[in-house]
């Protein structure tokens, strides 16, 4: 079992395959390399992983694209035994989800004490901050793997961490139509416009989601419909004063004729508090924004304080912990600077 450190991205060159797609290779260097080279290629992209090295010559490729707050990969390779364990993730604290799509063979995750079997069309969730296994039975492999950030998938699903290592079915509806868009994606994302770019990676999100809500142990605590219904309420309300900065717990209590109280156990069963999905929402629509071309000659400023945000500097730091980013970077990324013309979008550089 060989551990990798987390690697210098300037140890690993990206060749550019297309305006919005990069690939790493260990062709690309020597026969004693490659094993360490697929180490650091999987620890830059993913997380900081050990794995054992296969009895024949390493063969390694990832190609990656970034789209909305995704990133869309594909990986080829031999090599069949990957772990993250405790130490490492003490080391490495990245906080993503990563969403494995089998393509060619077979394999078995696991994670939080269990076990999903995957044949090519399947996909398994699994999440960074916890220690998982992945095995491939076969000699080689192909699969798509969708890494996101953990807080894009808790708003449209109550237990995600009950639903960690679970096949979806490539048989399922959701299994199906997500391995199709994947597949469509990936043939026509150099001619998808910067700012459809989130649109679409919200639509992938909403059917990971709705493959995992399929599962039988999704959902468990269910609101009552009477519950659910105030709920939807307190939401329509926020949003129609989404943008009032004044806005707050107290005042939508106010409003619905309720105790703040009586509006916190009406949330408990909701993924996150009322506060919480609140300020998910004020950064989504400034997201959003400053991925729309109508927004170019707006600044960050500008669209920050439309949203309810009073504060630029708590907005910036607030951004970059949901998206990774921060707003001018992700304006640049989607191809928009403040106050100017469209420019193409960058792409991430890994070396």
């Amino acid at each position: 079992m060989y551990a990798a450190r987390i690697p210098p991205h300037a140890s690993l060159k990206s060749e550019t395959i297309s305006p919005h797609r990069k690939r790493l290779s260990t062709a690309t260097v020597g026969s004693d390399d490659r094993f360490a080279y697929w180490l650091d290629m999987v620890c830059a992209i993913y997380a900081q992983l050990e794995c054992d090295r296969p009895g024949s010559d390493v063969f390694g490729e990832i190609s990656f694209s970034p789209l909305g707050v995704l990133d869309l990969t594909e990986v080829h390779s031999n090599v069949q035994f990957l772990r993250r364990t405790p130490s490492m993730i003490c080391n490495d604290t990245r906080d993503s989800t990563l969403v494995q799509i089998q393509r060619v063979g077979r394999a078995v995750v696991r994670q939080d004490g269990r076990e999903a079997r995957l044949v090519p069309g399947d996909f398994v969730m699994y999440d960074t901050t916890r220690p998982y296994e992945l095995r491939f039975e076969d000699e080689t492999h192909e699969l798509i793997v969708v890494r996101l950030p953990s807080s894009e998938l808790q708003p449209h699903v109550t237990n995600l961490h009950d639903l960690t290592a679970t096949t979806v079915p490539g048989t399922c509806a959701a299994g199906n139509l997500l391995l199709t868009m994947i597949d469509t994606l990936q043939r026509d994302i150099d001619r998808l416009h910067p700012s459809s770019a989130i649109g679409v990676s919200e639509g992938i999100t909403s059917i990971i989601a709705a493959g995992l809500r399929g599962l039988p142990g999704a959902n468990t605590q269910r609101s009552s419909q009477l519950c659910a219904y105030h709920v939807a309420r307190v939401k329509a309300y926020a949003m129609d004063n989404l943008r009032n900065p004044e806005l707050s717990i107290s005042k939508i209590a106010c409003a619905m004729r309720v105790s703040p109280d009586h509006l916190s156990r009406l949330f408990r069963g909701e993924p996150v508090p009322l506060s919480r999905w609140i300020w998910q929402q004020r950064l989504d629509a400034c997201r959003r924004d400053l991925c729309d071309a109508r927004m170019a000659n707006r600044s960050v400023s500008e669209i920050a304080f439309a949203w309810g945000f009073n504060d630029a500097t708590h907005f910036s730091r607030s951004f970059r912990e949901q998206f990774g980013l921060s707003p001018r970077e992700w304006r640049q990324k989607s191809g928009y600077p403040a106050r100017g013309r469209p420019t193409q979008p960058v792409v991430p550089e890994v070396d």
